[in-house]
């Protein structure tokens, strides 16, 4: 008996399940998921539908109106010399690195360290030692900023340098007035930039490596020496860069004046024809000028080079600052 009861009862219960599971009241027993799909191979991980298009344009370089700078103020006490400290030029052979460039699609904007101009003149300067009748003609630069050895440096006395440059059809002309307490130049040829020296740094193909960083065979480093005040050691000029065919560059053409105890000149034309090029109007040159001021000949280390370009590094040719060929 106990046994058809506990059997019955099993029935009834498992009756009364399944009437429960379909109630005539509208009510369904259901599961609730949560929005969305399982993850089951990691899709939405390397999903990529929602990531930020790679379309993001690199800003462009703004371009404005090229900053003239002011006129040789009467004293220039030299800016604060940069972090950056270069190695002195030698005349060791360099290999130059040439690295692939790409030419910008269109020009860009000046170098903000220096950009200058050059005017043309319609007669060409008179040899002799001095820029006087030609600066009223183009523009008049200083050489505020140490490239090298500001401990060395003592005051405005000590060495300062003042330029104007120039151009016609023929030769790229400069002329400099250096203040010097003591002017020490023993050296001829390639060792002149032991003494006192000036250099001119031109990028003849500016536009083609704007943001190329290491010289290339259109990078050149002309060094320019007044010789000896006594004329025992000859004024000259040396090309040091491109190393391939560094050495004396007679048709330089320079003349010197020793104006005082402190102050001397070098006026020099150099022809184009050095560089391989053909000038123009608008032309843009990569471009800086130097001063080597050593007032003990026995070390190096007591070197001061001031330049027209802040920041400047001889061996990387955008540190250098521009010129501007204006007709």
């Amino acid at each position: 008996m106990k046994k058809t009861t506990i059997l019955l009862t099993s029935l009834l219960i498992a009756t009364l399940v399944l009437v429960a599971c379909n109630l005539p009241f509208g009510y369904t027993i259901t599961r609730v998921d949560q929005a969305g799909t399982p993850n089951a191979t990691l899709t939405a991980l390397f999903d990529t539908s929602h990531n930020i298009p790679a379309t993001i344009t690199p800003p462009l370089i703004a371009t404005s109106t090229a900053f003239l700078p002011t006129m040789e103020p009467a004293t220039t006490t030299p800016t604060t010399e940069p972090t950056q400290t270069i190695a002195p030029a030698t005349n060791t052979p360099m290999v130059i690195v040439v690295t692939a460039t790409t030419a910008p699609t269109s020009a860009p904007a000046f170098r903000a360290n220096s950009q200058l101009y050059a005017n043309y003149l319609t007669t060409a300067p008179v040899q002799d030692g001095t820029y006087a009748e030609w600066v009223d003609k183009t523009n008049k630069y200083t050489m505020p900023n140490f490239a090298w050895g500001k401990a060395n440096w003592v005051n405005n006395a000590d060495l300062e340098g003042a330029f104007a440059v120039a151009w016609d059809s023929t030769n790229l002309y400069l002329g400099f007035k250096i203040t010097d307490d003591i002017y020490n130049q023993p050296y001829a040829g390639g060792n002149i930039y032991n003494g006192d020296t000036v250099e001119v740094l031109l990028d003849t193909n500016l536009l083609g490596d704007f943001y190329t960083t290491s010289l290339t065979s259109d990078d050149y480093q002309l060094g320019l020496s007044a010789g000896s005040r006594d004329g025992s050691v000859e004024s000259g000029a040396y090309l040091w860069y491109p190393s391939n065919v560094a050495g004396k560059r007679s048709q330089v053409v320079i003349s010197k004046q020793f104006e005082s105890a402190t102050v001397y000149r070098i006026e020099a034309a150099i022809p184009w024809s050095l560089y391989g090029i053909t000038p123009s109007a608008g032309m843009r040159l990569g471009f800086a000028v130097n001063v080597d001021d050593n007032d003990n000949v026995d070390s190096y280390k007591k070197m001061t080079m001031l330049s027209s370009a802040y920041g400047l590094s001889v061996f990387n040719p955008t540190t250098w600052g521009e010129l501007v060929l204006v007709k």
